[in-house]
């Protein structure tokens, strides 16, 4: 056998750096074109790319097969084009000529990898890639003849520019009645075989079009045992998605659902997803299975939503010049189940409704408990127990329309395109700053500064039916303040209500606002437990003004996120709105006193004039410019960042969370900050990032919905190395946040960190 040297000839090919997408891949599809009209053009030698034609064996029997390769080496940073070569490039082409009988079959490519070419992204091969094909042999062969194949090869090789290039192939083969022996490049093109997709594919596949994307799935056959960690399709047709956008995936059960955004130049959606799937896009040698499933425009329901929600988080995740990588590597979704993926309706509902019997026990909600406790202490005085249980209802009725309203405006800003999630309201300077009016208004109510026609607090007022509104607001209230947080059981089923069909969504939604009224209602209406309450007395108004003090403590923190989301100056004209607003109440009340209406009128005035100031400066007002991290040794979170220290292998813990989060807050003082856990993520070497949500952030709003979530806090964890992402729950201790640390950390870091941990 002998082997003959491809000489490649090349010339320059230009920068593939442009901005413009369209215009570089318009580029590339002309230089393509002109190659065809003019032929192969002289070219000066290549200095980084070289081909040969190599065998397994040595000689072929007569009527047998025999196993050949293209080699192509390049050099380092060099790298040459799979059979789809994505946004840009060619592939290799071989044109044979072949002895009389004998015939090629088709190139047979090993998987590719992803070469980023910011902002394009490319599939290929760096260093040394061998492409295969098959020659068989007429069974006429002559015994003894030599068969000179030999062919002509055309590949590009790029770097910062690329240098199309090309050579004659040439390859000596023996004929004779023995099998072959082995040459030098048996391994090699062994190792090439073994890197081949497997054309038995062990998944069902199915695949769906919509206006934005494609949706494939795999469903893993009976019998099979085939796992992906973090897939990715490399599609065989040229043109149909956008290459550089991420691939999102999501599971359900052992079903893969993967979401490609459909290519902006496509004019209609491809009849046939085709292509290789691999199990580990970030392994040296993925293994990898070759699938097709024809597309069908006809979505059901659950995958329609399930597919709008991955389709519209790839699009607004930022690639950073990156190029295009697998949601594994930009947010780390991939890696992890999604928690609401497999949940049924009935276990949604049944995660919402005890989510919102927790809820009760939030921190978000204690301010409200005290109106709530206060109303219960004058029903227990009444001796008509009916008008107990209509308070109840009534405060009931609050809450479930005040949660049907909340949800119904985010499922329809949704449905609108916008990126919000649970708590969305808060993200506003405006709702904020009316919260703390409202709260600062209820506290002055508390303490006897003024009384006023609705006061929330008389559940239980005297004449039949009287102070039923008084009951909804109390709901609606305990709503309007509840809403940021997220109780245990919660995350899931709300990730869950949020990419369903509305009326699903509102069906879980409305088991979270059962949940929520539950206690009351049924303390309300029950009697007998009444009977256990203390009876209204003088001490009762000592309470009522005590009560107050937790409304002007929620004043303060809501201040707080204020001064978070829209800065100081914003900050002081609340506080001067806020002088306006007890300058009014306090007239109001000597209005009241004086029985002159004159003095009423003058104090509504000042207040409203209050609350339209502090709005319009909540509205002018311009977000920080600079995220402010609350502690030191943690960073601000950027896709960008998560992907330089997966690459680095170092564990890193994510805090989702928000300022007017106080569930976020209090996992923070109680957990994150004890010197325990502070000593585990330094031994461990923990990467800390927040993503801070307490302004509206569109690329935390779809990674939260990446990871199966739509509001905050969200705990994740991923371990050194490349394993799977952990989620911790919504309420944190520190044995329970050291105890995940240690299971994430490099095993030459756990021993330490059992010891100093502990």
């Amino acid at each position: 056998m002998s082997v003959v040297r491809a000489t490649s000839k090349s010339a320059p090919f230009g920068l593939l750096s442009s901005s413009l997408r369209v215009t570089t891949v318009a580029a590339v599809l002309a230089f393509q074109t002109s190659l065809g009209a003019q032929g192969a053009p002289a070219r000066d030698p290549s200095p980084h790319s070289d081909a040969v034609l190599v065998s397994d064996v040595a000689s072929v029997q007569p009527g047998g097969k025999v196993t050949v390769a293209v080699r192509l080496t390049l050099d380092a940073g060099w790298h040459t084009y799979w059979s789809n070569p994505g946004d840009a490039g060619l592939p290799l082409e071989v044109k044979w000529t072949l002895p009389a009988g004998v015939t090629a079959g088709p190139l047979q490519f090993p998987t590719p990898r992803l070469t980023p070419q910011p902002p394009l992204m490319s599939y290929g091969y760096e260093t040394e890639v061998l492409v295969l094909t098959e020659l068989t042999v007429p069974a006429n062969a002559a015994v003894g003849s030599s068969l000179a194949i030999a062919g002509s090869a055309e590949w590009l090789a790029c770097a910062e520019i690329c240098l199309p290039a090309s050579g004659p192939l040439a390859l000596s083969l023996t004929v004779n009645n023995s099998s072959g022996s082995a040459t030098k490049w048996a391994s090699a093109l062994a190792a090439t075989r073994a890197q081949l997709p497997d054309t038995t594919s062990p998944w069902q596949t199915r695949s769906w079009s919509t206006a934005t994307g494609y949706v494939l799935q795999l469903t893993p056959r009976p019998s099979s045992s085939a796992t992906l960690i973090k897939p990715y399709l490399f599609v065989d047709s040229a043109s149909i998605i956008e290459y550089p956008l991420p691939q999102r995936v999501t599971h359900a059960g052992d079903t893969v659902f993967i979401a490609l955004p459909r290519a902006a130049l496509s004019p209609k959606a491809a009849v046939q997803l085709s292509g290789i799937v691999t199990a580990d896009v970030s392994a040296r040698d993925p293994r990898s299975w070759r699938v097709s499933a024809p597309v069908s425009a006809d979505v059901p329901r659950a995958v329609r939503a399930r597919a709008d929600t991955l389709l519209a988080s790839a699009a607004a995740l930022d690639v950073g010049g990156v190029g295009a990588v697998s949601a594994a590597d930009e947010i780390g979704a991939a890696p992890v189940p999604d928690p609401g993926a497999d949940m049924t309706l009935i276990a949604a509902i049944m995660f919402a409704f005890v989510g919102g019997l927790l809820l009760n026990l939030m921190p978000c909600v204690f301010p409200v408990l005290s109106v709530k406790v206060l109303a219960l202490l004058d029903h227990g005085g009444m001796d008509d127990p009916a008008r107990g249980r209509k308070h109840g209802l009534a405060f009931g009725a609050g809450v479930l329309l005040s949660f049907s309203a909340l949800a119904g405006v985010l499922m329809a800003l949704r449905a609108g395109g916008e990126s919000l999630g649970w708590g969305f309201q808060l993200q506003s300077p405006a709702v904020v700053t009316l919260l703390a009016l409202l709260m600062f208004a209820l506290g002055l109510n508390l303490s006897g500064v003024f009384e006023i026609g609705l006061s929330l607090t008389r559940l239980g007022a005297a004449g039949s039916g009287r102070g039923y509104g008084d009951s909804m607001l109390t709901g609606g209230l305990a709503v309007l303040v509840a809403a940021p947080c997220t109780a245990p059981f919660m995350g899931a089923a709300l990730g869950f209500a949020l990419v369903q069909p509305a009326f699903i969504g509102l069906m879980v939604f409305t088991a979270l606002g059962v949940g929520l009224a539950l206690p009351f209602v049924a303390l309300a209406s029950a009697p007998k437990l009444l009977r256990f309450l203390p009876r209204p007395g003088p001490w009762l108004e000592t309470l009522k003004q005590l009560f107050a003090f937790p409304l002007y403590a929620t004043v303060v923190w809501l201040l707080w996120v204020l001064g978070q989301q829209a800065g100081i100056d914003a900050l002081a004209m609340v506080l001067l709105a806020m002088i306006m607003l007890a300058l009014g109440a306090w007239l109001w009340a000597r209005g009241v006193r004086s029985d002159r209406g004159v003095t009423r009128s003058a104090a509504a005035v000042v207040m409203l004039a209050a609350v339209v100031a502090a709005t319009a400066a909540a509205l002018r007002a311009e977000p920080p410019a600079t995220v402010a991290v609350s502690a030191p040794g943690w960073e601000p979170y950027s896709a960008a960042r998560v992907r330089e220290l997966r690459q680095e292998g170092r564990p890193i813990f994510i805090d989702f969370t928000a300022a007017w989060c106080l569930s976020c807050q209090v996992n923070e003082r109680v957990a994150l900050r004890t010197d325990a856990v502070q000593r585990a993520f330094s031994t461990a070497n923990v990467a800390l990032l927040k993503a801070d949500w307490t302004s509206r952030d569109s690329a935390i709003t779809n990674v939260l919905a990446g990871f199966g979530r739509s509001g905050v806090p969200l705990y994740v964890l991923y371990p050194a190395g490349t394993g799977a992402a952990t989620i911790l729950p919504a309420v944190l201790t520190p044995g329970m946040v050291v105890s995940a640390v240690e299971k994430a950390a490099p095993a030459s870091f756990a021993l330490s960190v059992r010891k100093r941990g502990s």
